[in-house]
């Protein structure tokens, strides 16, 4: 029995990087989704490319708002996919317009209906991190960052 539970808690985690310039959506998404997964929390592009750049371990998941401060989620998943070429994404946003669509329509899978809770986005990203062997870049598009429902 120690043995079944040593190797369930001792398998290899997932590392989800969050870039959400919001800091209440930032620690409720964290809650959302620790201690399941290795979280790196980031609120900006620049932020999340220094973190990625210093981090030790393989970047399984970026978890990003479509707009960031300088910038937008599209634009910080072209940056660290130089460096994490199979890197699965999921896009959140409050509204979702044409050129977001445009920017994302080859590789979404999943379109969430707003607004989204907790376990939603824990069935999200668990979805994603497993069809990501299957699919190599895999991203999804979930409408807005209210975790509190």
């Amino acid at each position: 029995m120690k043995d079944i539970l040593r190797s369930t808690f001792t398998r290899r985690t997932d590392t989800v990087l969050i870039a959400e310039p919001d800091q209440l959506l930032r620690r409720l998404e964290y809650r959302a989704l620790s201690p399941k997964y290795l979280i790196v929390q980031t609120s900006s592009i620049q932020e999340a490319v220094r973190t990625a750049a210093r981090h030790a371990m393989e970047i399984d998941l970026l978890l990003t708002e479509v707009r960031l401060p300088h910038g937008f989620g599209w634009e910080l998943t072209e940056l660290l996919k130089l460096d994490y070429p199979d890197l699965t994404v999921i896009y959140m946003a409050s509204s979702i317009d044409a050129e977001m669509r445009a920017r994302t329509r080859p590789s979404v899978l999943v379109l969430l209906q707003s607004p989204f809770n907790p376990d939603s986005l824990r069935r999200a990203v668990g979805d994603a991190l497993d069809t990501r062997v299957a699919r190599k870049s895999a991203a999804y598009l979930l409408p807005p960052s209210r975790l509190l429902r």
